[in-house]
C-alpha cells in the first residue's frame, strides 16, 4: 500500500474519530474481551452489521513479515476472535479456518524449524496461534507452499495441519458456506 493511500486512510480515520468525540465529548475506548492482549477491538453495541451468530470465516493469510516479530495477520485474526467476541449485547460465534501460504508459510513452522531457518530463538507466531486455536479456531498450512520451500511436513508445528494444498483446502471450505476474507498484509 503506498504512502499516500497509508496516509489519506489515516487522515480518513482521525476525522470519523473527531465526529465520534464532537458527537460525544469522548472517544470509545479499545477492549480485548477475548483474546488478552492481542487484537484490540472498539465494541459498537448499537452500531450496523453487527457480527452474525454462526459466522463461518475462511481468512486466506498470505502476509509475511519481520522474522523475529509476531506477524501482523496473527494478531489481525485476534482482533477478527475479539471482535465477535464484542458483538451487541452478546457475544457471537462464529467458527474461523486459516489457511497460510504463499508468503506466510513459515508461520506454520515449529520453534525448532524456524530458529533454523532464521536463525531466532523460536517462532515468535506459535505462542498466539495456540491461543487462538483454543477459541476453536483451525489453521492448516499447504503442503505444496511447504515443500516448495524446501520443508518437509514434520517441520510445521503439531498446531497447523498439513493441506494437500492451499488451493483445494480454500476451495472446499468456501463449498463448505464459509466466507473467503483474504488477509495478505
Amino acid at each position: 500500500m503506498s504512502f499516500q493511500i497509508r496516509f489519506m486512510r489515516s487522515a480518513v480515520f482521525a476525522l470519523l474519530a473527531l465526529g465520534g468525540l464532537a458527537a460525544t465529548g469522548t472517544l470509545p475506548s479499545a477492549d480485548v474481551p477475548a483474546i488478552d492482549g492481542y487484537g484490540a477491538v472498539t465494541a459498537f453495541p448499537d452500531g450496523k452489521e453487527q457480527p452474525a451468530d454462526g459466522s463461518r470465516i475462511l481468512v486466506d493469510l498470505t502476509a509475511d513479515g519481520p522474522r523475529e516479530q509476531l506477524n501482523k495477520g496473527v494478531e489481525k485474526l485476534a482482533r477478527y476472535v475479539n471482535i465477535y467476541a464484542s458483538a451487541g449485547e452478546r457475544p457471537a460465534r462464529s467458527t474461523i479456518f486459516v489457511v497460510l501460504h504463499g508468503n506466510a508459510t513459515e508461520l506454520s513452522l515449529s520453534d525448532a524449524a524456524y530458529a533454523k531457518a532464521f536463525g531466532v530463538e523460536s517462532n515468535p507466531n506459535l505462542p498466539l496461534i495456540r491461543r487462538l486455536k483454543q477459541t476453536g479456531m483451525e489453521f492448516v498450512v499447504c503442503g505444496q507452499s511447504l515443500t516448495n520451500k524446501g520443508y518437509r511436513p514434520d517441520d510445521s508445528a503439531a498446531e497447523i495441519d498439513v493441506a494437500v494444498s492451499a488451493l483445494t483446502a480454500l476451495v472446499n471450505r468456501q463449498r463448505a458456506g464459509f466466507a473467503y476474507v483474504p488477509l495478505d498484509h
